[in-house]
């Protein structure tokens, strides 16, 4: 389905009213509670083969006089966890109107970042609605991976359920670290497909790669990081040495060929 006809139908199927998605030049932007919103991408690569394998996306938010605002700054005038679910929703279904957009040259996975606040709004049956956008963007869960901050989440509860769901609908997971870390074993029984870490470790590659975890590093800006990164045994990384936060993504794979979306450059989980 064109782009165009896929704004119709989430425009047709937003009855509150509170957002317009709507077409910016060659990409997608919406319109919600005063603020204009559109995505970046930045790459993710595959450290031992070399190649972009995936990109992350984030919000770009600016006033309607252009001045631009953090990108948690629509979330926090959220008052109700209602507010915080459709925001976020609208946020990742935008992330992958874009990415749709470019697909003649990009494939990999999307890496989409789900708020904190949604996990608690929601009291089951997680990632079914999005699946449903995905499917009218002729994406699916397979395409995406999850990114989640495990610091606000109540992981005895309703976040375990959560990810569980996720899971269950075919969704990969990323659980970022948090600041205060959990035990590494009670992270890696979450069972995520990727643990986000700030920093190589070689013990913590080592163990996430018994239980078949990948380890992405964020903010490898060098070649002393990158290569850091590389002999501790991490599989992926993001930073700017590969690449800035960008409208555009990064090319995988030329128009003749197929894209793809592994976690690893084999085509399969290690």
């Amino acid at each position: 389905m064109p782009v165009e006809d896929l704004i119709r139908y989430f425009n047709a199927a937003d009855t509150a009213g509170d957002s317009t998605l709507y077409v910016a030049g060659d990409r997608v932007e919406a319109w919600h509670g005063g603020l204009h919103l559109g995505s970046l991408f930045q790459p993710i690569v595959d450290l031992r083969a070399e190649r972009v394998v995936g990109h992350q996306a984030s919000l770009t938010v600016r006033r309607a006089d252009g001045l631009a605002l953090p990108a948690d700054a629509p979330f926090a005038s959220c008052e109700s966890g209602t507010a915080v679910v459709h925001l976020d929703r609208l946020s990742r279904t935008l992330h992958a109107l874009n990415f749709l957009a470019q697909q003649q040259h990009t494939g990999g996975y999307l890496q989409v970042a789900v708020h904190p606040r949604h996990l608690q709004a929601v009291s089951n049956q997680h990632g079914l609605v999005y699946e449903a956008i995905l499917k009218r963007c002729g994406l699916g869960p397979a395409d995406i991976v999850l990114d989640i901050d495990l610091t606000e989440i109540d992981l005895s509860g309703q976040g375990a359920q959560a990810l569980a769901n996720y899971r269950q609908r075919g969704y990969r997971l990323a659980l970022r670290e948090p600041e205060q870390a959990l035990a590494l074993p009670a992270v890696l029984a979450l069972q995520p497909d990727i643990l986000r870490i700030a920093t190589a470790d070689p013990a913590v590659c080592a163990s996430a790669h018994l239980v078949g975890t990948l380890i992405e590093i964020a903010g490898i800006n060098d070649g002393a990081t990158f290569h850091s990164a590389q002999a501790s045994g991490a599989d992926l990384g993001q930073g700017h040495l590969f690449g800035p936060p960008a409208s555009a993504c990064r090319p995988t794979h030329k128009g003749a060929r197929n894209p793809y979306n592994p976690l690893s450059s084999s085509g399969a989980r290690p």
